[in-house]
């Protein structure tokens, strides 16, 4: 590999990076924009403000998120993202 990836998909990369030295404090710091990305609430369209007009806005209501970005990369909590980074010399 050269160069830090552009896209680091799973828990596992991490991992990867975080035991290469040249890649290290740029993994801490993509772990970090992870951690501290709130995506835990997001918008559901339920029913159509007009139904009589199809092109009309949605009605929202809010929701958990089921998939944030820590679960998506294969984390069990963010706070088991917190200790990775403080494990490995980072601050939060």
């Amino acid at each position: 590999m050269k160069g830090f990836p552009k896209h680091v998909n799973c828990k596992q990369d991490y991992l990867n990076l975080l035991a290469d030295k040249n890649h290290k404090d740029q993994a801490i710091e993509d772990m970090k924009r992870v951690y501290l990305l709130n995506d835990s609430k997001t918008l559901q369209a339920t029913t159509l403000i007009d139904p009589e007009d199809p092109k009309s806005d949605w009605n929202t209501e809010e929701i958990d998120t089921p998939m944030p970005m820590w679960k998506a990369k294969g984390f069990e909590s963010r706070e088991e993202i917190a200790e990775f980074i403080t494990v490995n010399g980072g601050t939060i």
